[in-house]
């Protein structure tokens, strides 16, 4: 498994409530089916992914929609579509510790 980084973000503050963390979506690396994000934040606060075809927008609350606790280190790992664009919302103001976007490749 090789793994692409592709944003990072490290102590920023988070855009405001259900809003994109990441200035432009992320479309998945060619070959990549999967991707993972670890996240830590400064506040207790649920975090969603949203995905977009350009059209419909829906987002999916992770670690069943469940608050992440401060100060702790999160990681998900999730199927994508290269057809689709992401990106990854908080539902509470406060700062984002750590966000990394990586898209996993698997090597044959």
């Amino acid at each position: 498994m090789a793994a692409i980084r592709r944003a990072t973000v490290f102590n920023g503050t988070a855009p405001g409530t259900d809003t994109d963390i990441f200035s432009s979506d992320i479309t998945p690396a060619k070959g990549s089916v999967r991707s993972r994000i670890t996240v830590a934040l400064t506040t207790s606060s649920v975090v969603n992914l949203s995905a977009t075809d350009g059209s419909t927008t829906h987002v999916w609350g992770l670690n069943a929609s469940a608050a992440l606790q401060a100060a702790d280190t999160y990681n998900f790992e999730f199927g994508t579509n290269p057809a689709l664009a992401y990106n990854v919302q908080i539902e509470t103001d406060g700062v984002v510790e750590q966000l990394l976007w990586d898209d996993l490749l698997e090597l044959v």
